[in-house]
């Protein structure tokens, strides 16, 4: 499924497309630190869009962000793909969904993306960098470079020499495939796609892990992949993931993050929130909510 996601400043316009929504998880499994009553006494917690009381589960999406400029099409984030060979985690293994068709329900056809963007390079970021053609793994995306920030490369790049299976494999068949097409190009963490559209280190959740940046006349929003994974850590902001790499730096991002964009009006959109996804943040006596 496909869906528009807020009024962006100017000229930017974003559409989100959806691999899976729905109950996932229980509450300390993403967030390991956080006791389940404290978890619960947040408006997150209290919110039955982001949690399933009677089943103890959080709920969650797997989606990709297109944002269109006057310039380009930009696909952030491609969740984890069809047919990906991940028997550690049933959810995502050897999926059949039908991004590809809610996809091309966004009018925007697979050849007309200018740039795909990983935010970081996990497993359920990448997927979709590559479909099964004849037997091998090709480019989705034809004539896209895939941005990939210099850090993120390196670090990975370094761990699969030692580790091929490193995380669940997908360098193999998801990120390996698009520099074999010459479609890679890496840059770095505070590239600037094109006026208005710049990348912005945030470290913690991986080593390179980024954040996109739109501007417009002064207006911001922000694209933020896994810098939060659920609204609680809106109020709870030093509640880091369980597959945070440093989750004291993850904390530090998410909190520098959430001090940038308090009563701003700026749009905030993660990589994981269930519907309505896009939000704006406001500051109270006692930390940070959301303003939805």
């Amino acid at each position: 499924m496909s869906a528009n996601i807020a009024d962006l400043p100017g000229p930017f316009a974003a559409r989100r497309v959806i691999e899976f929504e729905g109950p996932y998880i229980a509450p300390d499994v993403l967030l390991p630190d956080a006791p389940l009553p404290e978890f619960q006494a947040t408006r997150a917690g209290r919110d039955p869009r982001f949690y399933k009381r009677d089943t103890n589960q959080i709920i969650m999406a797997n989606h990709g962000v297109l944002i269109i400029t006057p310039r380009s099409k930009i696909l952030i984030d491609t969740c984890i793909g069809n047919n990906k060979h991940r028997p550690r985690n049933p959810h995502w293994h050897m999926r059949t969904g039908p991004f590809l068709d809610d996809f091309k329900a966004t009018g925007v056809k697979l050849s007309e993306i200018d740039y795909v963007l990983c935010t970081h390079l996990h497993g359920d970021h990448v997927g979709w960098n590559t479909v099964l053609q004849d037997g091998r793994w090709v480019p989705t995306f034809p004539r896209a470079k895939y941005l990939l920030g210099r850090t993120e490369v390196t670090f990975w790049r370094d761990a699969i020499a030692k580790d091929p299976e490193l995380n669940h494999g997908s360098w193999g068949d998801s990120m390996q495939p698009i520099f074999d097409a010459g479609q890679a190009v890496v840059v770095d963490d505070d590239h600037e796609i094109e006026p208005g559209v710049r990348l912005v280190p945030a470290p913690g959740h991986t080593p390179g892990n980024v954040m996109i940046r739109l501007e417009h006349g002064g207006q911001v929003s922000y694209v933020i992949g896994d810098t939060m994974h659920h609204p609680a850590q809106i109020e709870r902001p030093e509640w880091s993931s369980k597959f945070c790499w440093d989750k004291n730096l993850s904390a530090i991002a998410r909190d520098g993050l959430l001090k940038a964009v308090a009563d701003t009006g700026a749009w905030v959109i993660p990589a994981h929130f269930p519907t309505p996804t896009a939000l704006r943040i406001e500051s109270h006596a006692h930390g940070f909510c959301s303003a939805g």
